[in-house]
């Protein structure tokens, strides 16, 4: 079975692939929004999505080897990776499945994601500006303006993904403060 969803909130996504297995469906791939399922025991796995920090520095493809074969060790088994991110599943059976469990990992996690959303943000907003001049001083026609929206929702998504991970960044923060 597939099924199409666009995520840009780590936690919604995993819970969403949880509440899948809870009812039967592991997933076994991902492309582009598109989540392949598989039939499964209800509550067999639990997943978890993950952006590691060594992924984008230098010998990317050795280092992201290295880091799936760590968590591994774990109990759990890589599914798929999607740019910078990767999705691992542990069969609930063995156990708990946590990738950060102390409060100043967390915190580098939701900055990572920040980050991200910051840089890919900025370029959105860059192609957006310039497709907008490029409009007002051609007078585009109605595909220009539908291209226009399109891109100034995906602007907007942006800006909301990099207010609602500073929250997380700020309520993990006055939990290490506690």
């Amino acid at each position: 079975m597939q099924k199409i969803r666009f995520y840009f909130d780590k936690d919604k996504e995993e819970k969403w692939l949880n509440d899948m297995c809870q009812s039967g469906w592991a997933m076994t791939k991902f492309f582009m929004g598109i989540y392949t399922f598989k039939p499964c025991q209800p509550g067999e796995y639990v997943y978890r999505i993950d952006m590691p920090a060594e992924i984008g520095k230098g010998r990317l493809k050795e280092k992201r080897k290295q880091y799936i074969e760590l968590v591994e060790e774990t109990g759990a088994e890589h599914v798929c990776d999607w740019f910078w991110w990767s999705i691992f599943r542990k069969e609930a059976s063995k156990g708990a499945f946590e990738l950060y469990t102390d409060c100043e990992s967390q915190l580098a996690l939701y900055k990572r994601i920040r980050k991200l959303f910051v840089w890919v943000g900025c370029f959105e907003v860059f192609l957006t500006a310039n497709n907008t001049l490029l409009f007002i001083k051609d007078a585009g026609d109605k595909v220009d303006v539908a291209l226009l929206c399109i891109m100034y929702l995906i602007v907007m998504v942006f800006i909301v993904g990099i207010v609602k991970t500073t929250w997380k960044i700020k309520k993990i923060k006055q939990q290490i403060i506690s």
